[in-house]
């Protein structure tokens, strides 16, 4: 015993300077053969709790995540082992700049984000009931003037998000005049949206999609067009001014004989009260037809623009 004793304590003070020395080459060794690294993954982002009814727009659907580990970890590391997520819960409608989290694999640290934060916009479903408004197109059948256009449902609703909503201009349809056509028809007709550029706006859905017309016919009559003149009735709120009014179409086909037809010089709407208005509105009024005379849409369009004095 007492000579193992003496074996241990002989040169003790060497023999510890040399495991210190192993420990210090060990070290120097494993971080030689496997150095911490840096490399970037591009992940998609998940969205937690996202908005039901609603248009959900985001800047970016990728983010680059760059770790840094030990290169071991990290060449065993694979992209389907990183996650990126924003959660929308009890965000109101708006525009929404939110940090991108991150969940990663043990023995790494995250570097950097980019971007760090992607913006979300949340545009809310929306119903908004609008008058339709019906073209003609193609001419008249030879002996035969179109003498009115009726469609089975003058109101519809569009439905999309708010703010494409609030910029539809009208809802319109094109009526095809068939020149073989011997008599009255009923036609099916599509609706669209459009914008105040006349374009169709494919995002807007409009309900029901179609309405059927029934397209009557006169023969032997003249045809004349004449100017659509509104009339109001009343004053709108204190304060308050019509500064403009304006018809869909100002301008309208009429049918009759010529001797109807000569007197008549342009046609005017039913009385539109506009009494204690304080905003624009969009009325949809009939025309006043006089005896003798039949017209190819009975019913106008009339934008009443009210602003503050």
């Amino acid at each position: 015993m007492n000579n193992l004793k003496g074996v241990f304590l002989h040169n003790l003070t060497a023999k510890i300077v040399a495991l210190l020395a192993a420990c210090v080459l060990w070290v120097f060794v494993m971080n030689d053969q496997n150095p911490a690294m840096e490399s970037g993954f591009t992940v998609p982002i998940t969205v937690l709790n996202p908005p039901g009814e609603a248009r959900l727009t985001q800047s970016a659907e990728h983010v680059r995540i760059k770790l840094r580990a030990p290169r071991s970890i990290l060449a065993a590391t694979g992209a389907d082992e990183i996650h990126a997520f924003v959660d929308l819960a009890g965000l109101e409608p708006g525009t929404h700049p939110l940090h991108v989290q991150t969940v990663i694999p043990q023995g790494t640290e995250v570097v950097g984000t980019m971007p760090e934060t992607v913006t979300f916009t949340i545009d809310p479903i929306v119903q908004k009931r609008m008058s339709i408004r019906l073209r003609r197109s193609g001419a008249s059948p030879e002996g035969l003037t179109v003498a009115g256009i009726e469609p089975d449902t003058r109101m519809v609703t569009i439905v999309g998000p708010q703010s494409i909503v609030n910029t539809v201009s009208e809802v319109t349809g094109t009526v095809p005049i068939p020149r073989t056509a011997s008599g009255d028809l009923d036609i099916e007709v599509s609706l669209s949206a459009m914008d105040e550029e006349g374009e169709v706006m494919e995002s807007i859905r409009v309900v029901p999609k179609t309405v059927s017309a029934h397209v009557s016919f006169a023969r032997s009559l003249s045809r004349k067009v004449v100017e659509v003149k509104p009339t109001v009735e009343g004053s709108v709120a204190p304060g308050y001014t019509l500064a403009d009014i304006r018809v869909e179409p100002s301008r309208i086909e009429l049918a009759g004989t010529s001797t109807a037809l000569d007197t008549v010089t342009s046609l005017t709407t039913e009385s539109i009260p506009v009494v204690g208005l304080t905003e624009s509105a969009e009325r949809t009024v009939p025309l006043v037809v006089p005896p003798g005379v039949t017209v190819s849409n009975k019913m106008v369009t009339v934008r009443l623009i009210i602003k503050q004095q």
